[in-house]
């Protein structure tokens, strides 16, 4: 099965391109998504015995959109939306001859997402989402007690703390796991720590469900800006700074929509034997 490896500020994804066609592309590959079983996608993220990744994206056709993203956490299970992955999705379609445009629909199962790709010479160097309206609204999201989470596609608990030496030192890697498998949160949660420097930049660090600790989470940096700007300690233009990079969550104030501006890379590309 071929493959290309690609990240979006570290968090990293294996791409399986299931737009099979005569001309260009391995007929092995049709079905792909029907063999990506949790214990198939464990092995390929698996970073010892594996490609190694927090993620694997199968991109496939759409009735709805141009392209359809199915996204696998790398535990196997399956997630609704992932800002870095979508991101890693549009340069590939482009860069890889999949399409010429650079506004691009993408249906994934949290619904459609619009993206603008911005070149550099002739390769798309970053992109734009349109992540949707931020939910604050409890029934919205499994939990079973009161508590101020929020939904971007996925639901996110957003802690915020006092200065950046408690959210360095926070032990994300012993309190993440019990708040994500919580029974609180019967279909689980992503986890968000972040510290507010100023009106215009926070800092921020994520575990994220089935995957663990990453360097960067699109919709984990949509999360906490929303939580911000809802308690009006952030303006409605912000730099999300995660452990591998920067991100810019906007605001819409006519749409109420968030939008994701970050960089996505290729890595490199090769195949693995699925038997």
């Amino acid at each position: 099965m071929k493959f290309v490896k690609m990240h979006g500020l570290g968090n990293d994804f294996i791409m399986i391109d299931c737009l099979c066609d005569a001309d260009s592309r391995d007929k092995r590959v049709s079905g792909t998504e029907d063999i990506l079983n949790r214990e198939t996608v464990q092995r390929l993220c698996d970073r010892h015995y594996g490609i190694g990744a927090d993620g694997v994206i199968c991109i496939l056709p759409s009735a709805r959109a141009d392209f359809r993203m199915k996204l696998y956490n790398a535990d196997g299970s399956t997630a609704q939306m992932c800002g870095n992955g979508i991101r890693c999705l549009g340069k590939y379609v482009y860069d890889h001859d999949r399409t010429e445009k650079v506004n691009l629909q993408i249906e994934t199962d949290a619904g459609v997402r619009q993206l603008i790709l911005y070149k550099e010479t002739d390769r798309i160097n970053t992109v734009r989402v349109d992540m949707g309206t931020p939910d604050f609204v409890p029934e919205h999201i499994p939990v079973r007690f009161s508590y101020t989470c929020v939904s971007v596609g996925n639901p996110h608990c957003v802690i915020f703390l006092k200065d950046k030496e408690e959210l360095e030192q926070f032990a994300l890697e012993k309190y993440g796991p019990e708040l994500e498998h919580h029974p609180s949160f019967p279909e689980g949660i992503n986890v968000e720590i972040a510290w507010i420097q100023a009106p215009d930049r926070i800092y921020m660090r994520v575990w994220e469900r089935g995957c663990g600790e990453t360097k960067a989470c699109g919709t984990g940096a949509c999360a906490v800006a929303a939580a911000a700007m809802r308690m009006r300690k952030c303006g409605p233009s912000v730099n999300m700074q995660l452990p591998g990079g920067q991100l810019r969550v906007d605001y819409g104030i006519r749409s109420r929509n968030l939008y994701l501006t970050g960089p996505a890379e290729e890595i490199y590309s090769g195949e693995i034997a699925m038997g």
